[in-house]
């Protein structure tokens, strides 16, 4: 892999600033077309574009399938608006897609919405192979096919103050099963309508969900179900109550709550002042500085 390639020169791919752009209507020829490709780089700011109509993922970042050695690190991708990609003809995609250790690598303030897959994997947030030491934070996503938000497999990322809403299978998922942590995962809003919280948790033949909690340390959330169902939990072939996922020691203290939308159904997604969710920490997401200035 480049990022074990004894040629330095490979390594100075860097401090790149891809911003204020309209991509669009790519994939045409090559339906696989990505509309931020950064594979072997580091410190690059991706940030303030509009990425909209492709067929396959919005923003990859990373080129190293695993846990070994990655150039790519200390990458910022921010305050993009990224919709209306896969359109049912690809899978397996993001609108933010990250491959691979990054220390430093940041996903803030992005709004993510409508990504459909045609077989399997469409998701907003997907951190696949190896993507570790990620920090996710003050992101909208919203109206995936599959899961809002998806890690596949990674270790010490820390996804905080973002809003999760309408996964076609599930809010959020965890779809390997690890012997680390993968992620922390604290003061987040999860919205469903009837659907699971989390799909393919980890559960043991006992039918405890305790194997959660080894790899997710998850708290101080606020889950609201617009339909007013119980919250649930989706491992294997069995479906958990909240109660469950809290007796493994995760959302001990998060909030079933209606966070206070200001419209829901048009998807707007400010927070009255008395929303339940600020006594939990949760800070304001500023969407005025998404997409080109």
């Amino acid at each position: 892999a480049a990022a074990n390639d004894p040629d330095v020169a490979i390594r100075r791919t860097g401090l790149c600033r891809i911003a204020d752009n309209e991509i669009s209507a790519a994939g045409r020829i090559f339906h696989s077309g990505v509309g931020v490709l950064s594979m072997n780089a580091f410190q690059m700011a991706i940030v303030h574009n509009h990425i909209h109509d492709l067929f396959y993922t919005g923003v990859s970042c990373g080129w190293e399938w695993g846990y070994h050695q990655n150039v790519s690190r200390d990458n910022l991708i921010a305050w993009n608006h990224i919709h209306d990609i896969g359109q049912g003809l690809l899978s397996d995609m993001g609108g933010i897609y990250t491959l691979g250790v990054q220390p430093g690598t940041v996903l803030r303030g992005n709004l993510i919405h409508d990504v459909h897959s045609a077989h399997y994997g469409g998701w907003c947030i997907y951190p696949d192979e190896g993507s570790s030491h990620i920090l996710i934070e003050h992101n909208v996503c919203y109206d995936a096919d599959r899961n809002a938000f998806h890690q596949h497999y990674g270790r010490e990322n820390v996804i905080r103050n973002n809003i999760f809403a309408f996964g076609g299978e599930a809010v959020c998922t965890y779809s390997r099963k690890e012997p680390h942590r993968g992620f922390t995962f604290m003061r987040n809003i999860l919205v469903t309508s009837s659907l699971p919280l989390w799909n393919k948790a980890q559960s043991d033949d006992a039918g405890s969900l305790e194997p959660e909690k080894e790899r997710i340390l998850c708290d101080l959330n606020l889950i609201f179900d617009t339909d007013a169902a119980e919250p649930t939990i989706h491992s294997r072939d069995r479906t958990f109550s909240l109660a469950a996922w809290r007796e493994a020691g995760l959302d001990l203290h998060s909030l079933v709550a209606d966070p206070g939308f200001a419209d829901l159904e048009k998807r707007d997604f400010s927070l009255a002042a008395d929303s339940p969710v600020f006594t939990l920490g949760f800070e304001p997401i500023d969407l005025s500085q998404v997409g080109p200035r």
